[in-house]
């Protein structure tokens, strides 16, 4: 298949740990523990993998730019295991050799099948990591190095990202201009803003989401790589609408709602505190706002009396109503032809109790709530299931969000989507994947009847 075709790009190349390798497995740290004579059972194994993980995540932005000398990494590394064995010097220099000796590395399940997919649709690929000059002979050891057609790494170059010339050196590599490229990686300072400054576009792989508020396009696994790079259709055939601040103008009564609900444990919210959270089921931001505001976890019981008390407060104060020039856009078109689809993290009694009320539920031929589906935005199961119940193909439809985790959803579906500015800055929603983004509903109709029916 010649590249192009089906994908907005011509190669992809990949960031490696963390994107391709990682520390998940436990058996090595057991086989470590024995090794040096201590304790190595399964718990003891998942404590000390506990215990790195958690220095490795506070320490991770100091190794920012850190790798055009491999001694730079060697000694970040070192400190990183004397952080973890504080009592034990001698242990810390022996994880280091494990870790340089690739002792430690584990490919994640779904390399391989990606790199192949990749391939399948005609697009080459390679490597930039900040890594010692040993990482070809890694890659071979995971029979890697056959994907890639270049591998550029740091220690070998003497340039370390996020500086824009190792992507440049990859530019060079690929002979294709930057726009052919797209970058893979996971870390928003060394991956996503080192590429774009180099006029690449990238996408960040959050294993766990744990960065459900970068400002980028963001997906959970490389699975969804696949349909991310692949090129929409022309024109849609299915018009997908988020529901809050999209469909229903109802953003600012679910901030007072849980500015009210809140209110009693001492917590002051605001709307930059919420409308990037926006999309996350309520029992899950209920969790997220006691450990920011409070710092000590909430209990699942917990978080469920103060989705409730959200719930309670919005269903008192909210009266149905569409964001300003929806109701005439959605009758639109659906006249003209296009089957639409209805995506919320709201449960399906939300749905019934305020998209009914606002007469336009029946012009929708797929609703999916967020208690239909097991893994919300920003992974891309919501939409991807509204498509299959519309019997259209995710390149088919055109998705409209007005918040980042949907964006994420909808460009990790493999779907257009455009931003509608109604909640956050237009500016916010480009950077996270939308294109276009308009800041009003007027706008956006003249764009969807131009663009994808020539009218």
């Amino acid at each position: 298949m010649t590249p192009g075709e089906s994908s907005r790009y011509d190669v992809v190349v990949f960031d490696v740990g963390g994107t391709l390798l990682g520390f998940h497995d436990q058996a090595p740290f057991q086989a470590f523990l024995a090794g040096a004579g201590l304790p190595a059972t399964a718990d003891d194994a998942r404590a000390l993998h506990a215990r790195l993980s958690a220095v490795i995540r506070q320490e991770r932005n100091k190794a920012q730019g850190l790798g055009a000398r491999g001694q730079e990494l060697s000694d970040w590394w070192r400190g990183l295991f004397r952080l973890t064995w504080p009592d034990r010097p001698d242990l810390a220099d022996e994880m280091l050799r494990w870790l340089f000796d690739g002792r430690f590395d584990q490919l994640y399940d779904d390399v391989k099948p990606t790199l192949a997919g990749l391939q399948a649709l005609g697009l080459r690929l390679g490597v930039i990591s900040n890594f010692g000059t040993h990482l070809p002979g890694v890659l071979a050891n995971f029979q890697l190095d056959g994907y890639f057609d270049f591998v550029i790494v740091s220690a070998a170059v003497g340039v370390a990202k996020p500086d824009p010339r190792i992507f440049h050196m990859a530019v060079d590599a690929s002979g294709r201009p930057p726009e052919g490229l797209l970058y893979v990686g996971d870390h928003v300072g060394d991956d996503v803003e080192g590429a774009r400054a180099a006029g690449v576009d990238a996408v960040l792989i959050d294993r766990g989401d744990r960065q459900p508020g970068a400002l980028c396009p963001r997906i959970g696994s490389l699975a969804e790589l696949v349909r991310y790079v692949q090129v929409p259709r022309q024109p849609a055939r299915a018009i997908i609408l988020d529901m809050d601040g999209v469909v229903l103008d109802s953003m600012p009564h679910h901030l007072a709602s849980w500015q009210e609900a809140l209110a009693p444990l001492g917590i002051a919210l605001g709307a930059e505190d919420l409308y990037p959270l926006e999309g996350v089921p309520t029992v899950r931001t209920a969790q997220i706002f006691t450990e920011r505001f409070l710092g000590q976890a909430c209990s699942e019981e917990d978080a469920r009396r103060l989705a409730a008390a959200k719930q309670a407060a919005f269903r008192r104060a909210f009266v149905p109503r569409l964001v300003p020039g929806m109701g005439p856009l959605i009758h639109d078109l659906a006249g003209r032809g296009f089957v639409m689809g209805l995506v919320t993290g709201s449960s399906r009694s939300v749905v019934e109790e305020n998209v009914t009320p606002a007469g336009v539920a029946g012009l929708f031929q797929a609703v999916v709530s967020g208690d239909e589906v097991a893994r919300g935005k920003p992974d891309p199961e919501p939409y991807l299931r509204a498509a299959s119940r519309l019997g259209v193909e995710p390149g088919e439809c055109l998705v409209v969000e007005n918040a980042p985790l949907g964006i994420q959803a909808a460009r990790a579906a493999g779907m257009a989507c455009a931003g509608l500015a109604t909640t956050l800055p237009a500016e916010r929603l480009a950077a996270t994947g939308a294109d276009p983004v308009f800041g009003t509903t007027a706008d956006l109709r003249g764009w969807l009847l131009a663009r994808w029916r020539g009218d």
